[in-house]
């Protein structure tokens, strides 16, 4: 038994001697560079940099203000009804910060511009952008299973750039967590495990043949998300499309050989997966199309969704004004709806085909203010028994502007529709015409307590757009600060901030948000305050313990609205002599001048 012990033991201390010498002879051979994590250089990690294999932005938005840049679903889109509307087609496009139009304003990404193109053509189509900056495939068909699946899409588009090969590759090949960090602290597992061997470096080796074994493995992992995304849109009764981006050099003067798009166009026939190519449309631009190797310009932008509009991936039928052309023709043969009187489209909004009546409205709201005698029509029309009628007749409505505030009463009526798209079509209807004025008022606090959503903050955006004119409609507004969506309460801080109303059950519910709201509703809340200046003194005990939370801006702010208070928030001077240690500049600078202004008469 000793004899086995001392063998064992003379075995590990060689075992132990020989690892401690290779490994010495590892680190005198490594190359003088900072040690990295597995898959850091090569692309973005996903595990470092989200805590996980899939994100979407945080927020709690209504969608008002509509240009707000994400969504509720932590998109770059408006929202959506999630009721599909009755004769819509829904087209979902998935895709990275390529399709959510990184380096340019929202309306500017390739889907808000096909969404302009199909307006042009006719109504019945609406588009999503589905897309957050680093997706990759695998990211992308999550993202259609959380978020995308749920709004019954009739077709997908699945963007797809060439540097997302690289991301798979290099992510779902790390080895398990324990090897990985044996690897950041071993050289002689890092010279072992021959991590760039494994690793794509860039796109440029997508374009090698014979194709290296990493880039055929990277191949393999994408089409394998391609095949189940598709099963699933299948599953679901919609139809899959591949769209396969280009890079720059693909569309100047003298392209490299499209090795990847055959390689991907290969497995599109095999598998019986649409494939959409856009290079053709972009080649025109040349370099003009690209803000660097990957993402585009707006006018590239605009030819990608040309292309996809050109493609099967909308049926042509789904935004056709054949039947409006046909009841024209009945009339006046080979008429056209964008030149016929607006009076003959006006009369057609009482035709017995609801077909007809929703693409005249269409057709009206196409004209803008042009429209403005046909408005009559439109208003009768927001009571038609179809809903894609009534929907189609508020956005008319809404694209002539304030001449149809005339149809103030019927659009504030249907804010309470059964269809979900109605009422938001109305909302917006009446934000374009004007409402806000001092006779919508109790209309306005009746739509705080709608059940939708987006009719109450719809409510609350005009309110606080109002401003001091509709000061009454505060008591209301104090009962949205306690709403269960937490985006109602942010825009009910606002509009109380606009309205300027220093009751103090407002400044109450004010303190209240900035001690225990959610989201960017604390910091507006000490916006509004500050707006009260004096009348805010109440507030002064809670802003002085907001200027030790851990959100910045909160502090700031709270600082801000201290210095607006003036004298009477005396009693935050020691939170506000703390609060000039801060780490941040910027409320060190507001705590002082809050401090300036409390004791400015006191000397």
């Amino acid at each position: 038994m000793g004899g086995l012990l001392v063998n064992v033991s003379l075995s590990l201390a060689v075992t132990v001697g020989t690892l401690a010498l290779a490994e010495a002879v590892a680190r005198r051979l490594e190359r003088r560079a900072p040690t990295r994590a597995l898959a850091d250089t090569r692309g973005l990690d996903w595990a470092a940099e989200w805590q996980g294999d899939f994100y979407v932005m945080k927020s709690s938005a209504v969608g008002w203000p509509p240009w707000e840049d994400f969504n509720r679903d932590g998109l770059r889109d408006r929202r959506h009804p999630l009721a599909r509307p009755e004769g819509t087609y829904r087209l979902v496009c998935l895709g990275d910060s390529v399709t959510l139009g990184y380096g340019f304003t929202r309306d500017e990404a390739w889907p808000q511009a096909l969404q302009r193109l199909v307006d042009a053509r006719g109504p019945g189509v609406e588009v999503f952008n589905v897309a957050v900056m680093g997706w990759s495939t695998l990211q992308e068909r999550y993202a259609y299973e959380r978020i995308a699946r749920r709004y019954r899409p009739d077709g997908v588009v699945l963007a797809i750039v060439l540097n997302d090969l690289e991301d798979l590759q290099n992510n779902l090949s790390q080895p398990p967590r324990l090897l990985s960090a044996l690897f950041r602290r071993s050289a002689l597992v890092r010279r072992v495990m021959d991590v760039e061997g494994r690793e794509i470096a860039s796109v440029d080796e997508l374009f090698v043949l014979p194709e290296p074994p990493r880039v055929g493995s990277a191949y393999a992992r994408m089409f394998a998300e391609i095949r189940r995304l598709r099963d699933e849109v299948r599953a679901d009764g919609a139809r899959l499309t591949v769209m396969v981006l280009p890079v720059a050099e693909q569309t100047g003067g003298r392209p490299p050989s499209p090795v990847p798009q055959d390689r991907i166009a290969a497995f599109a026939r095999a598998e019986d997966v649409a494939l959409l190519d856009p290079r053709s449309a972009l080649a025109p631009l040349g370099p003009s199309a690209y803000l660097d190797r990957l993402h585009f310009t707006p006018p590239g932008s605009a030819r990608v969704a040309e292309a996809v509009l050109a493609s099967a991936a909308i049926p042509a039928a789904a935004c056709t004004t054949g039947a409006l052309r046909a009841a024209l023709a009945a009339s006046a043969p080979g008429a056209d709806p964008a030149t016929v009187p607006g009076a003959a489209l006006a009369a057609l909004m009482s035709h017995p085909d609801p077909a007809v009546r929703r693409q005249a409205a269409w057709a009206l709201g196409r004209r803008g203010p042009a429209a403005a005698a046909a408005r009559g029509a439109l208003r009768r029309a927001l009571g038609d028994p179809d809903a894609a009628v009534r929907a189609q007749s508020a956005r008319a409505l809404a694209a002539i502007g304030p001449p149809a505030r005339a149809a103030a009463s019927e659009l504030f009526a249907r804010l309470e529709d059964s269809s979900e798209d109605v009422r938001w079509a109305a909302a917006d209807a009446l934000a374009a015409s004007g409402a806000g004025a001092p006779e919508d008022l109790p209309r306005l606090v009746r739509a705080l307590g709608n059940d939708d959503t987006y009719v109450r903050g719809f409510a609350e955006w005009m309110l606080a757009e109002a401003g001091p004119a509709l000061a009454a409609a505060a008591p209301a507004l104090e009962a949205r600060l306690r709403d269960p969506d937490p985006g109602v309460r942010t825009l009910a801080v606002r509009a109380l901030g606009n309205l300027q109303r220093g009751d103090p059950a407002a400044v109450a519910g004010l303190a209240e948000a900035v001690l225990h709201g959610t989201d960017d509703g604390r910091w507006r809340a000490a916006r509004a305050l500050a707006k009260l200046g004096p009348a805010a003194a109440p507030a002064t005990v809670a802003l002085a313990r907001a200027l030790s939370d851990p959100d910045e801006k909160l502090r700031k702010e709270s600082a801000l609205a201290l210095a607006s208070i003036g004298p009477r928030a005396g009693e935050a001077v020691p939170a506000l002599v703390a609060a000039q240690r801060d780490s941040v500049p910027a409320v060190r600078e507001a705590a002082g001048e809050a401090i300036r202004q409390i004791t400015a008469t006191r000397r």
